[in-house]
């Protein structure tokens, strides 16, 4: 009688210890999941500028009192498109002239970028490669580039093929805001001995949009 009631004690007290750790063990999991709550796993989201949003594919041409800047390269021999990320930004165009500007009787590169950077502003990018008899070499200036916003063009570029090549580009710097006007400067470039050199620099009014001035 003894032993079974010893039995059943010891039973009990097992089936009590096995409640408490199936309890302690659920109290552990909901807590592991609670801890959980709120907590973002993955990559940082890049902050976009919404104000002028526009759909990916699709670049937005830049006007300048109802006409389009002319930068004087003239007709594209070839022109690709690309589609843009989904923030609407990334490589969106290349386009490619043909044209000789040290008149050796070779048509020499000269290849325009769009890229956009998912807001109203992008940039143009100019590279310029000779064509030599072992091949194309960049002879491209630094900062051979348009920076261009909604309203106001903070640095624009237009190329000259007569009576001889160069390049004007005038810039100003930001301030306070996009549409701050600022003092601009004019700067020419020519080629001399198969080299884009700077030549000249001039100060110019203070303007929004540099594009006024040419």
């Amino acid at each position: 009688m003894n032993s079974n009631q010893n039995g059943g004690v010891t039973f009990n007290i097992l089936l009590v210890l096995l409640v408490m750790v199936i309890f302690v063990l659920g109290y552990m999991l909901v807590r592991g999941d609670r801890s959980r709550i709120g907590r973002t796993i993955g990559a940082d989201t890049p902050s976009i500028d919404t104000h002028a949003p526009r759909p990916a594919g699709k670049p937005r041409t830049i006007t300048t009192t109802g006409a389009a800047f002319n930068d004087g390269l003239g007709r594209a021999g070839a022109s690709t498109q690309y589609p843009l990320d989904e923030f609407g930004a990334g490589l969106a165009a290349v386009d490619v002239f043909n044209r000789d500007i040290n008149n050796d009787g070779r048509n020499d590169r000269i290849t325009r970028r769009r890229i956009e950077n998912g807001t109203a502003h992008f940039i143009y990018e100019y590279i310029i490669e000779l064509n030599t008899p072992t091949g194309f070499i960049d002879i491209t200036p630094d900062d051979f580039r348009t920076i261009e916003g909604a309203q106001c063009a903070l640095q624009k570029l237009r190329f000259i093929f007569t009576p001889a090549f160069s390049v004007i580009k005038i810039s100003r710097p930001w301030r306070d805001t996009w549409n701050t006007p600022t003092q601009a400067t004019r700067d020419t470039f020519s080629i001399l001995q198969n080299q884009i050199h700077h030549i000249d620099r001039q100060q110019m009014t203070s303007v929004c949009d540099v594009a006024e001035l040419f």
